[in-house]
């Protein structure tokens, strides 16, 4: 078997998203069984990884000129050196083993984007305070923050060669399909979803699975009765010394897109590196 974890970062004036690759690629060697267990990284500049203590967690680290494109995801296809790859956000983090997932996935999909999220407390999201334009133009809901392919599906090379169109010439598109409620930015997110109507293959790469369940802590998305731009200005965020992640007072079980980038601090780090350590 020939698998493993897609993570695409670029450099960026304020946030620091090698420090988050890594902490993601520390969870999941610390989480995933061995062969289910790899992570290549795609980076535009490699310097951004001097400070981090074990790269070894990356098995492979592909340096790439992401040109104008702020979000590199959409070339995952071309990117990745796996025949079966799971594309992740890079602000996540793994807490227990899907490997019995993967194993479904290679012997049922060519691609397979999430098609929902779950708040910290584990319901369905269901506010759309953020995709307005996926309601309004009637474009499936997809995630593109967990998303499997085969490396030489013709479908998946025919989505993502769209799905590049739809980055590169967002103008054109929005005009054009999505002109109820044109979004600021057409991120990876709706350009997936666009590809996915306009080659009419939603129900074939995101039919309902109990799986992935990934945990979106936007804040708006929360379910709450009230609007909050950040969920950690409501509830606590606790991580112990043994990785374990608390939301309030859900414990999280799930993979965890934690969104709040400042929540990845050295004292994080240096709990996984432990773990990584003692493997």
């Amino acid at each position: 078997m020939n698998f493993g974890y897609l993570i695409v970062v670029a450099e960026h004036n304020e946030i620091e998203y090698a420090k988050l690759a890594y902490a993601l690629a520390l969870s999941i060697k610390n989480t995933q069984k061995q062969g289910y267990d790899k992570v290549a990284l795609v980076i535009d500049n490699k310097d951004l990884l001097e400070d981090i203590e074990s790269k070894w967690v990356f098995d492979h680290i592909i340096e790439w000129d992401q040109e104008t494109f702020w979000d590199g995801r959409s070339w995952m296809d071309e990117l990745t050196p796996f025949e079966h790859t799971v594309c992740l956000d890079v602000d996540m983090l793994f807490t227990r083993d899907y490997s019995h997932w993967i194993d479904y996935f290679i012997d049922n999909c060519e691609l397979y984007v999430a098609n929902k999220a779950y708040t910290y407390r584990g319901d369905i999201v269901t506010n759309d305070y953020y995709r307005k334009c996926f309601t309004a133009n009637g474009l499936p809901n997809l995630y593109s923050f967990f998303t499997f392919f085969a490396k030489n599906s013709e479908l998946a090379t025919e989505f993502f060669k769209l799905g590049r169109s739809i980055i590169k010439n967002p103008t054109e598109y929005s005009n054009r399909f999505l002109s109820k409620y044109k979004p600021k930015v057409v991120g990876t997110d709706e350009a997936f979803a666009l590809a996915s109507k306009i080659l009419d293959i939603s129900d074939e790469i995101s039919y309902p699975l109990d799986f992935p369940r990934v945990v979106h802590l936007k804040g708006n998305v929360q379910n709450w009765p009230h609007l909050a731009n950040v969920v950690t200005d409501y509830v606590g965020f606790y991580f112990d010394e043994n990785a374990k992640l608390k939301i309030g007072n859900y414990q999280q079980t799930d993979i965890v897109h934690h969104v709040e980038k400042n929540k990845i601090t050295k004292e994080t780090i240096n709990v996984l590196e432990e773990i990584a350590w003692k493997k």
